[in-house]
């Protein structure tokens, strides 16, 4: 479903500084927090997480140690949009609990960015588009891998014509198992397709430049399974989009807790005229210490001086520059919500076996 958007109409957007609020403390929730809260044009006007004493903690965090003025902790979501003064929410709940504060902040006036995936649901997908479209606020997703410059490259070699078309991609993306049996205490309510492919379906869809029409995926069990979790180890999916391009995406949840980096990934792009292969398990830097080898990653977070860099700031710097200039963000809901419809229907093909045909709400 593509949908004529508006721009917002004039408001708090007009001053100089704007005043953002989020909601959830969880790990990318207080790094919103301290990203907002560390920008010279932005006050960070409250917290607010379900569990409350979570929230006081990352409140407490921010300005012990990085000095950031405490801000204040609100009980109830209805509280902070009345009375924080907030122009904007950062929306960092688990995965499944995205639609109810997201549309609660659209409809009293409030822009959102709002952590992928968007939705889990074509259905909480569209209803959270829809309210973007009738508040006339931005709907924002945190897609910030497209802010790497390696990415954007690549699709801008493909979609000027200089490559070509698209022909067939592949990626490969892990997580250690610490992710789902000791970070998200949530995680039988996702998966790694949901938490990991996420990101790439965006990225290969973003080059692709088109709609995906058919998805096929399959899946192994077993570990987490053993560990309590009812989770999927590993899922592999394989896309078809209109224009005949294909894709295979695969995630798994089970590397070791030895395993140099938190996460391992790899992308392999073929297009008619040109091939792009990128390795960003280790991103080119391996360290040796004395009781371990480890493969930092920066292009999406790395800290200096305190501060928060990489493609996370570069997104959410996005985010306040199209508020403030009224321009439609590159990641609205309204262009990727079929990244949405495109997982949803793998988790269809999983639970019946058989291929699925998608509903991809293609925006631009």
């Amino acid at each position: 479903m593509s949908v004529e958007h508006k721009s917002p109409p004039p408001g708090s957007e007009a001053r100089d500084r704007l005043r953002i609020a989020v909601v959830g403390t969880g790990l990318l929730g207080e790094r919103h927090a301290r990203f907002w809260g560390q920008q010279d044009d932005v006050d960070l006007v409250g917290l607010i997480d379900l569990n409350i004493q979570q929230a006081t903690n990352a409140a407490e965090r921010l300005a012990g140690t990085f000095g950031i003025p405490r801000p204040p902790v609100f009980t109830s979501l209805d509280d902070l949009l009345k009375s924080s003064g907030a122009d904007a929410v950062s929306v960092a709940t688990p995965d499944f609990a995205h639609r109810d504060p997201v549309v609660r902040a659209l409809e009293a006036g409030l822009h959102v960015l709002v952590e992928k995936p968007l939705a889990m649901t074509t259905d909480d997908a569209k209803a959270m588009t829809e309210a973007s479209r009738r508040s006339g606020r931005w709907l924002m997703v945190n897609h910030s891998m497209r802010w790497i410059p390696r990415y954007r490259a690549i699709h801008d070699a493909i979609r000027s014509g200089q490559w070509g078309k698209m022909v067939v991609a592949h990626s490969a993306k892990s997580d250690v198992i610490h992710v789902p049996t000791e970070m998200l205490r949530w995680a039988s309510r996702t998966s790694a397709a949901y938490f990991l492919t996420a990101h790439d379906l965006d990225l290969v869809r973003w080059f692709a430049g088109d709609r995906i029409v058919r998805v096929y995926a399959q899946g192994a069990r077993g570990v987490l399974d053993r560990n309590g979790i009812d989770a999927y180890d590993a899922i592999q999916s394989s896309v078809t989009f209109a224009n005949g391009s294909i894709a295979s995406f695969e995630a798994s949840w089970i590397h070791p807790n030895t395993y140099p980096s938190f996460t391992d990934d790899y992308m392999h792009v073929i297009c008619e005229n040109g091939v792009a292969y990128l390795d960003r398990g280790r991103e080119g830097t391996e360290v040796f210490e004395t009781d371990r080898v480890r493969h930092p990653k920066h292009s999406t977070v790395y800290e200096q001086d305190g501060r928060i860099y990489g493609s996370f700031r570069h997104a959410l710097e996005h985010f306040t520059h199209c508020i403030r200039a009224g321009i439609e963000p590159l990641t609205s809901a309204r262009r990727v919500m079929g990244v949405v419809s495109a997982l949803e229907a793998i988790h269809r093909s999983l639970d019946s076996g058989m291929p699925v045909i998608v509903d991809d709400g293609f925006g631009d």
